[in-house]
């Protein structure tokens, strides 16, 4: 079974058999991490020991490898102890100083005042372990187990070293002598069922859980480890009777049910996995977590209108929190690129959401997205706007709002919420490019000319970005009538990047427009084209060089391929054509081009 972006499901869920099963809608909210105080006992004594029978474990402490040494290790005076002792304490206190050095330095004198002083061994032990020096901390372990075998902590560090060197089974050895000496320890027991189930022994796990429960009553907990060693397993069908069980004992726990449906959805039962959902309604009406699995369930059944109907009513619960929301939103928007039925429903989603969590500034910023992607460009950018309120500390965000503004041709608004993003993000060069850019287009060149040079020279290790300062840095110069200032940048942008088209364009035409360097102009514009030979600005300049040069039959049939590429050709193109076409003679067609020119740039300062 899939799940819904972002709703990943318990580890051991993913050990069922894959299907296809549904998108899930379940959130991270479920409740698997409450505690049950409800338990239920079990008898004990003929569970107890078979268990232990089970590990083949008794109390007798093994023999050890240290064991020998421990014979071996001279016994000092009652003064060297003492000494020993107070060494030792004096390294507890430089490690918890946080002076491992010297702590070590304390703990091997300790050992060295007193070979029997088991602490300073397990002392140094947990140092070396700590900087995965294991050989060492195993060897010291060693001995600290052989002077004091019944010390537990010593035999848990030695399983703790087993486990960092990947010596598995080693380890569950370990945990079974803990366990066989401590059988109604039920820390010990967990810790062995959990060495068993990562040493791939999911049925020795499930005899020791068996135990626990003998010990402590079936709990939520053991309950849900139950069912996760049973799927390890791969006993599918014990876990679900299991899950009936639990769900029957602890009622007012809807963990259980939501997990069964879990269990039949997993297996194919889907069925079984709707009435089941079904009845955590009837348990609780306003369960969120039901509406989602019937939602999921529903999409199974490819009856989107059916798992709408139900999101709806999650989306309207307090309890759903806005992350799960936005997830679920985000897998419609997916969703809706091949089917339109689905961004219809985001969009009513997202009005819920918004209902729900008007002070969230991600909400407006999710809805944003979603409008951004049904090409609502206007409507998305009032959502961007309206988060940013909340909230302007997305530098993301301003720019995702700059860059609809420069597809709107707002430039207006571009140079208004550039500046405002600039009392946030005064580092961030991009903004002064954004800013510069709309002074520009508004022909106040003074202003863009400020907020171009200051950005450049913020910009230091971007150097597409540094190209994009100064091609506008040169444009920009231009309209000041600063031409050799202008001249220089073009250079130095081409200097940069021979083959930078927009930079190979407006030089060319800008000299054009000064009629000078005609040829060299030519042949910059030629290249251009080479790299763009579709663009409609590019082929315009083109045709206009051949203007300036007296050739008009050529301008003629350049600057008509600019109007035929072109969507809605500008006014310029259109004055140019007319131009061109008075040049050759044809002086009605002229003013026909020059009126529509004329209109175009009336409509284009209308629309700014």
């Amino acid at each position: 079974m899939l799940r819904l972006l972002g709703s990943p499901k318990p580890d051991w869920l993913k050990h069922l058999p894959k299907g296809n099963h549904g998108i899930r809608f379940v959130t991270e909210q479920r409740t698997e991490n409450k505690i049950m105080t409800k338990t239920i006992k079990l008898s004990t004594g003929l569970i107890m020991a078979l268990f232990i029978s089970a590990c083949s474990v008794t109390g007798e402490v093994p023999q050890d490898p240290a064991a020998k040494e421990k014979e071996e290790l001279p016994v000092v005076s009652e003064e060297d102890q003492l000494k020993s002792t107070a060494m030792l304490i004096e390294g507890i206190q430089q490690k918890t100083l946080g002076n491992p050095q010297r702590a070590v330095a304390h703990f091997i004198n300790a050992k060295e005042k007193d070979p029997r002083n088991d602490a300073a061994y397990y002392e140094l032990a947990r140092l070396h372990a700590m900087n995965n020096e294991l050989e060492e901390a195993q060897k010291h372990t060693e001995t600290a187990i052989a002077l004091d075998p019944g010390n537990n902590d010593y035999r848990l560090l030695m399983a703790d070293i087993h486990i960092l060197r990947d010596e598995r089974p080693k380890a569950v050895e370990v945990y079974q002598h803990l366990a066989g000496r401590h059988p109604e320890n039920t820390r010990m027991q967990r810790k062995l069922m959990s060495a068993y189930i990562h040493n791939d022994q999911p049925a020795k796990a499930l005899e020791v859980l068996r135990h626990i429960e003998s010990l402590q009553g079936m709990t939520r907990e053991t309950g849900m480890q139950k069912m996760e060693i049973l799927i390890r397993k791969g006993d599918y069908e014990t876990a679900i009777d299991e899950a009936i069980t639990l769900a029957k004992l602890f009622p007012e726990e809807p963990a259980f049910i939501e997990v069964l449906g879990d269990l039949y959805m997993e297996t194919g039962q889907q069925e079984k996995a709707r009435d089941t959902y079904l009845e955590m309604l009837e348990q609780d009406p306003d369960s969120y977590m039901a509406r989602l699995l019937l939602a999921d369930y529903y999409h199974d059944k490819d009856a989107p209108e059916e798992a709408f109907a139900q999101l709806d009513k999650a989306f309207r619960s307090p309890q759903l929190e806005f992350e799960g929301k936005a997830r679920i939103i985000f897998s419609y928007m997916q969703w809706g690129q091949e089917e339109p039925v689905y961004m219809d429903h985001a969009m009513e989603l997202a009005d819920i959401m918004l209902s729900m969590h008007p002070d969230d500034s991600e909400a407006w910023l999710v809805y944003g997205d979603l409008l951004n992607q049904a090409d609502k460009k206007e409507e998305a950018r009032e959502k961007y706007l309206q988060g940013v309120k909340i909230d302007p500390s997305s530098m993301s965000v301003w720019q995702q709002i700059l860059s609809l503004d420069l597809q709107l041709g707002d430039y207006e608004g571009m140079l208004d919420h550039s500046d405002t993003a600039l009392e946030y993000f005064f580092e961030q060069p991009i903004l002064f490019l954004f800013n510069g850019l709309a002074s520009m287009q508004l022909e106040d060149y003074e202003a863009a000319a400020s907020s171009l040079e200051y950005g450049l020279a913020m910009t230091v290790d971007d150097e597409e970005l540094r190209e994009d300062f100064i091609t506008m840095l040169a444009d920009t110069y231009y309209y000041l009538d600063a031409h050799e200032e202008s001249d220089r940048y073009y250079e130095k942008a081409l200097g940069k990047n021979p083959d930078n088209a927009t930079a190979l364009n407006n030089y060319s035409y800008h000299l054009a427009e000064r009629k000078e360097r005609l040829d060299e102009a030519l042949e910059m514009s030629q290249r251009s084209l080479e790299l763009q030979p579709d663009n409609p600005a590019f082929l315009d300049t083109f045709g206009w060089i051949h203007y300036q040069k007296g050739s008009y039959e050529e301008a003629e049939k350049w600057i008509s391929k600019a109007i035929e590429a072109s969507d809605d050709p500008g006014a310029t193109i259109l004055e140019h054509y007319g131009d061109v076409l008075y040049k050759l003679g044809d002086k009605e067609r002229a003013r026909e081009y020059w009126q529509q020119a004329e209109e175009a740039g009336r409509n284009a300062k209308t629309n700014k």
